[in-house]
Formats: C-alpha cells, structure tokens, sequence
C-alpha cells in the first residue's frame, strides 16, 4: 500500500514538473526576444559636458499603450531634463515604441548609468545604458602641440652627435593659421617631412592627433637642452587665435657622445661632401683649401655679380673662378637691378592709378591698385633678399660655441658662400645648407659693395 503511494507521489511530482515547464515556455515565447539584447543608446556618437545629449531605446513590435517606464536614480552630475515615450516606424517597415530621454552632463568622464526600469504589459524589465564617454566642452579644451621621438631617444636621454627624430602633433583645434620653427643653437636640425595638416581642418570636435611635421635634430653639446621650438598658430574651438611653442613642452638630458658614434654621424650626415673629419696633422695637408686673395677674389665676384645685369656674364666667370678653385657651384646671388626695377613699376602703378581715379575711371583704377599691391609685395620680397648678410668663408673648423678649445670634428672647406647670423667679439655664427656653428670673424670675408675691374680680376687667373 505504501509503496503505491510513493509512487503515486513521484508521478504527481513528475506531472507538475511538466505542466510548470510547458507555463513557463509559454510565456517565454510570448515575451519578444528582441527584448533580452536592448540597450539604452546615445544618438549622437560624442557627447561633451554642459550640452544635451538624447538617448533611446527602441520596443519593437510593441504599441506604446502598453509600455511604462521609470527612469533611473542618476549621479549627481548628470540631470534629466525630459522623457517620453512614443510609436516608430523604421524604413524597413518594423514598428513599436521609442522611449527618449534628454540628459545633462556637468562632468567629463566615462559613465555607466543605472538600468532603466520598463513595464511591458506588467512585466518589468531591466534594460542597461550602454557605457560611453562624456568629454570636456570643446570651448574649453585649449589647443595641444607634443612631440612623440621616433628614435635616438631612450629613457629621457640621447647623446650628443647622434640624430634624433621626433614628429610634432597638435590637437583640439579647428585649423592651423601658421607653421614655422627657430634652428637651434649648438646643433644641427632639419625638416623631414611636413604633412597636409591643411586638409586636417575641422568644425566638428574631434580629439585625435594630427601630425605637423618630422624633424631630424642632432645636439652637439652635452646637458639638459630644451626641445627644438616648433611653433604653431592654431584656432581653438572657441574661435579664438592660440600660439603654440613646443619648446614649453619639455627638455632632453644630452650625454657625452663616444668616439665611434661621432664617426659614424659623420658618415651618415646628409652634408658629408661639405664636412671632413679633422683628426690628424696629414688629413689637413691633404686639403687643398683656396688662398686668402682666391677668396677675396671670389667675394668680390660674387658683389659684382649682384651689381650686374641679369644678361651679362658676370655669373658665368664666378661660377668659373669656382670650378678652378675645386668648389660646387653654389647659390647664385639676387640682382641689385631687380628690385629697384620692381620698385620703379611700384610707382608707376601708383601715380597712374591716381590719375585715373581723378578721371573717374574706376575700373582702370581698380586694375592699376591692383597691379601695385601686386609689385610692391615684389619689391619688398626681393629687396629682402639683398639685406641678408652673406659672406665667403675662408675654410677651417666649426665650433658648437665660440671658443677654440671646444670640440669639434666638422670641417667647412674654404670658398663655400655662408649666411652671417649672428656677430659676437672675434667671433660670427655661420649657417651653411642648415648646419651651424660659429668661426673666428677673420675666417669670413663679407660679401661687399667694392668697385674693381672685372679685367683684373681674370687677368688673376
């Protein structure tokens, strides 16, 4: 009789297992399965602080009379400021309920905010926000200029004579205005490459980095040193002008450089024709440098050469003077005639521009001012050019300070046209295809206005 019962009960059991199994699948299958994988979205993919930012979250297949929502319990730095709910339609023909709500961030930072509590026909529903980023209001972002070293940099440290190339980046801006940089002191630097940062330009806010330029910079000198000053001119997002300096960024700690990697910089320098190692008594003797009265030939050469007229021979015979003395052709000098013919049709344009304005013939006016803006920018370009101070050097070593004792292991061979940057007591900094350096001022022979005859001078040779 017992053992009846047991198994009267175990049937039971077994009975009600199944019919709750078959319960729950019911109303499993009758809940949309879309619904396990929703999420509370943002509409937009960037949302910064103090603006409003819409999140929703789409119920397909569900009509809004039968869908309530409560919204979340939210940290003290986020407000909402609306909610509701109400039916779509998407292009795909599906359909059912949006619920929007409109929040205030006061604070940048990455969020994960509560679930929002839905009822669907009674039945609660506990969908997540999806996690996101609030960023700082770009208004208030101030432009960014870096660097990020590419090599010659390891821990903090490089040393002296090896190359270091480093790219300079910018960020949080709308546009580049300007672009330029100041060649340091005691070291040699040069430009690698420049990128399109023009085509960067943006009126969306976006936080990504963009690349200015790279830049191949060899200190020559130990000690802390300050980076290379690149400098920028940028429009930050609140439409203000900003000026950058990459030289605030930071410094470098210059170690003393050993013997083989001076050496071998030598050997990759991209100016190796124009430097030779100095190391002993009979690499000297195998230079043949020109005689003092060679250079100031050449430098008188090259003021007659100014003083000339674009049609006359007086370059070719330079360049001449410079194939005898075993020297590469180097930069031709700017005509004195040019500017000053610029200078003439400058004023020309001008006086004919007021004459026709008097006439009130506006539109020949209108050409002639043109015309002289046009010219005078000409003539202020080219007059430039005639005040840069340039000089013939002598030939001899490069200094990275004025100072005899200093080493150094370049040597610039006599003839080549330098540009005088600087003048000190007994001393001038030289710059030569963007290598520097200062020299004794009697290894310079400035390129002067000095009246000779041109006969003379070939009779010379």
């Amino acid at each position: 009789m017992e053992k009846s019962r047991e198994t009267a009960k175990s049937i039971f059991r077994k009975r009600l297992l199944s019919f709750l199994s078959i319960i729950v699948s019911f109303f499993f299958f009758l809940i949309p399965q879309k619904l396990f994988s929703l999420e509370v979205v943002p509409k937009s993919e960037r949302a910064v602080c103090g603006s409003q930012t819409v999140f929703s979250l789409q119920l397909p297949d569900v009509l809004p009379a039968n869908v309530e929502f409560v919204s979340p319990i939210l940290p003290n730095d986020v407000t909402c400021l609306a909610a509701k709910k109400s039916a779509y339609l998407a292009e795909n023909g599906e359909s059912g309920t949006v619920i929007e709500l409109w929040l205030t961030f006061y604070k940048d930072g990455y969020y994960e905010l509560p679930n929002l509590q839905v009822y669907i026909e009674d039945l609660n529903y506990s969908v997540p926000f999806a996690p996101f980023q609030v960023y700082k209001n770009p208004q208030d972002i101030a432009p960014e200029i870096f660097l990020e070293y590419e090599e010659g940099v390891k821990d903090g440290t490089a040393r002296a004579g090896d190359v270091i190339l480093f790219t300079v980046y910018a960020r949080y801006f709308m546009q580049v205005a300007s672009f330029s940089w100041t060649l340091p002191e005691n070291a040699l630097f040069r430009l690698v490459e420049q990128y399109d940062f023009a085509s960067s330009a943006r009126k969306e806010f976006s936080a990504d980095k963009v690349k200015i330029a790279t830049f191949a910079w060899t200190p020559l000198i130990p000690g802390v040193v300050s980076v290379p000053d690149v400098k920028l001119s940028v429009s930050s997002y609140s439409g203000m002008r900003k000026d950058l300096s990459l030289s605030q960024t930071g410094s470098l700690h210059i170690l003393e450089p050993s013997d083989k990697e001076v050496k071998k910089e030598e050997e990759k320098t991209l100016f190796a024709y124009a430097f030779t190692p100095v190391e002993t008594e009979e690499d000297d003797e195998v230079i043949a440098e020109p005689v003092a009265t060679e250079i100031a030939v050449l430098s008188r050469l090259r003021d007659k050469e100014r003083r000339s007229l674009p049609f006359s021979n007086t370059r070719l015979v330079r360049r001449q003077v410079e194939n005898a003395m075993g020297l590469v052709n180097g930069e031709d000098e700017p005509y004195i005639i040019v500017p000053i013919l610029f200078w003439l049709l400058s004023a020309l344009c001008f006086v004919l521009s007021i004459v026709f304005l008097r006439k009130k013939r506006f539109a020949k006016t209108f050409i002639l001012t043109f015309s002289f803006v046009c010219v005078l920018v000409c003539s202020i370009v080219f007059t430039a050019r005639q005040v840069v101070p340039y000089g013939v050097f002598t030939g001899g070593s490069i200094y990275p300070i004025p100072e005899k004792s200093a080493k150094t292991s370049f040597y610039i061979h006599g003839g080549n046209r330098v540009r005088i940057m600087e003048k000190t007591q007994g001393w001038i900094y030289i710059s030569f295809n963007n290598i520097e350096g200062w020299v004794p001022s009697e290894m310079v022979e400035p390129i002067k206005s000095i009246s000779f005859k041109l006969e003379t001078v070939e009779d010379g040779f």
